[in-house]
């Protein structure tokens, strides 16, 4: 059956993402009336519903440390207290 989520929920049978409020997915019959009878989804036409992937945060670019940033981070010690190496973000 198909549902159009009422509020953000999770269903791991679903998706490892959460699924956000007004998405519609696909579930089995007893997963969906259980939300249904939770408030949680609405049943939608399955001719006019198609599973919507969850819209995923854009990556945000990471530019990798320079030289000189790399240089002004602390020193790792070891276990005897002697600093081996300059920690690396």
């Amino acid at each position: 059956m198909f549902l159009k989520a009422l509020d953000t929920i999770h269903v791991s049978s679903v998706s490892s993402d959460n699924i956000i409020s007004g998405q519609t997915f696909e579930i089995d019959d007893l997963g969906g009336r259980s939300l249904i009878e939770r408030g949680l989804a609405i049943e939608v036409d399955t001719a006019a519903a198609k599973p919507e992937p969850a819209a995923k945060a854009e990556a945000q670019s990471v530019k990798p440390p320079q030289a000189e940033e790399i240089a002004e981070q602390s020193p790792i010690a070891n276990k005897a207290g002697a600093h081996t190496r300059k920690k690396v973000a």
